[in-house]
């Protein structure tokens, strides 16, 4: 059984901010959800904290693949088109978001513990499960 210690404020808890994702950005999961909320208006091609033009460009791969600037672009059914997926980690924390514009819809998972993709992912699994099928 792994045991998990709580991690004091200060230089240590968090990456140093030179490899940080984002500037070691912290947030709260309402000030998160806006964000995402933000990049589901852009893609309806509302403007909001950037122009609805810059979220497209931020969800559209540049290259032939399916990475755009941070997001996983792929095909799911249950997205009723194109659906974005961003994950990450400081080894500390995890979190990730599943998200389907064309539903007007996202998932999103966090947690304090960094080594829980496979349980993340699960939960977003069923939460997307979940309210695809109640729609």
């Amino acid at each position: 059984m792994t045991f998990h210690r709580p991690i004091e404020p200060g230089r240590l808890a968090d990456n140093p901010a030179v490899i940080g994702p984002a500037g070691t950005v912290h947030c709260s999961i309402v000030d998160w959800a806006r964000s995402i909320t933000a990049h589901l208006r852009g893609e309806k091609g509302e403007n909001g904290i950037l122009k609805a033009e810059t979220f497209k460009r931020l969800h559209t791969p540049s290259f032939s693949g399916n990475y755009a600037f941070g997001w996983l672009v792929v095909d799911r059914p249950w997205a009723g088109g194109p659906a974005l997926n961003h994950a990450g980690s400081n080894t500390q924390n995890y979190a990730i978001v599943w998200m389907a514009p064309a539903r007007d819809f996202a998932v999103l998972i966090m947690t304090n513990q960094g080594d829980t993709f496979d349980a993340c992912d699960a939960t977003a699994a069923a939460l997307i499960a979940h309210f695809s099928q109640s729609k």
